[in-house]
């Protein structure tokens, strides 16, 4: 049995530790220092269930015996009821032999995948599949797979989307035309050929907001697409029509709409030289402080969530169109 298995806070693989391994450390100074410098800080733990000690609410709790295992995530029972729009947790952990993926289900998606079982020759022999609701999007992974989207498409229905919640809360002309604009180019660094092949190792021709494939992140090297979006955003001829606050918060929106951008986002794996690439991240970090000044810390991430949430539904709306498919076929 695997008492504990250490991931970084990325959620990449760090160690497991046996129970052996852990009754031995107070005699290994060395594994203790390792255990205190190198596996633990910043790491996440994840206990084996059977250790008990947990109560059903998540809490440690020495009162609860090894034999009231609590519900975890991988057992059958669901940990909160179920809400209109799906399941209360949104990802679960399952049990596949070899390399197989699992029974296909239209509203999972593979997220991470983890090695349970190997042979003594090395080779796998079964892993723990960790997947994600496909209405929720945290990762690049999560918003780039899906039904196949073209661009134009996707950017089309987001601008809907926002000039619709725009219209819900009431925002004035200027300022939703500033979010629509935003919409309509938040995803343009997507165009860059590095992209394109991380989704779409066909290479069909065609420029796609997602894709059915699961990314290769390996092939961005680093590059974030709203990063990339940037420049096309300030060569627009409707972004150049706004006056220059409503500019300096649209390049905000469309840089900060996967979280980023608060200050910190990578400027790697771009086609620009390496000095053009530095400047521009370090004026969205001196955008974003000059606009949380402005909005304040609550005001700027209602901006925020504003694009968030039209791009959000643009999104779903073609996951639901891509499952309606499936279904009728």
């Amino acid at each position: 049995m695997l008492p504990f298995c250490v991931l970084s806070s990325p959620r990449n693989h760090r160690a497991n530790l046996k129970l052996q391994e852990l009754r031995n450390i107070p005699a290994n100074e060395k594994k203790l220092q390792e255990l205190a410098k190198d596996l633990l800080p910043g790491a996440i733990l994840v206990v084996n269930a059977r250790f008990g000690g947990l109560s059903e609410n998540g809490m440690l709790d020495e009162k609860v015996s090894v034999s009231d295992v609590a519900h975890t995530i991988d057992s059958e029972n669901e940990w909160l009821p179920a809400r209109d729009d799906g399941p209360a947790i949104r990802f679960r952990v399952r049990s596949v032999a070899g390399e197989g993926s699992p029974e296909s289900d239209v509203d999972w998606r593979e997220r991470h995948r983890f090695i349970a079982e190997q042979s003594d020759e090395g080779e796998a022999r079964s892993f723990l599949i960790v997947e994600k609701w496909c209405h929720d999007s945290e990762t690049e992974d999560d918003r780039s797979v899906g039904h196949p989207q073209e661009l134009a498409e996707h950017h089309a229905w987001t601008e809907d989307k926002a000039r619709a919640i725009a219209d819900a809360v009431g925002l004035p002309n200027k300022y939703a035309n500033m979010l629509a604009i935003a919409a309509r180019l938040h995803d343009e660094g997507k165009r860059n050929p590095r992209w394109q092949r991380a989704v779409n190792p066909s290479a069909d021709g065609k420029i796609y907001a997602k894709t059915s494939e699961r990314m290769n992140s390996r092939l961005l090297d680093g590059y974030r697409h709203e990063f990339g979006s940037l420049p096309y955003a300030q060569n627009d001829a409707d972004f150049s029509t706004l006056p220059n606050h409503l500019q300096e918060l649209a390049l905000h929106l469309i840089a900060a709409h996967h979280g980023w951008a608060r200050p910190v986002i990578s400027p790697s794996g771009g086609n620009e030289c390496p000095s053009v690439s530095e400047q521009r991240a370090c004026e969205i970090a001196l955008r974003f402080a000059r606009l949380q000044k402005r909005w304040g810390p609550w005001g700027l991430a209602w901006w925020e969530a504003q694009l968030r949430s039209a791009d959000q539904q643009a999104s779903r709306e073609n996951d639901e169109r891509g499952a309606e498919s499936v279904r009728c076929t």
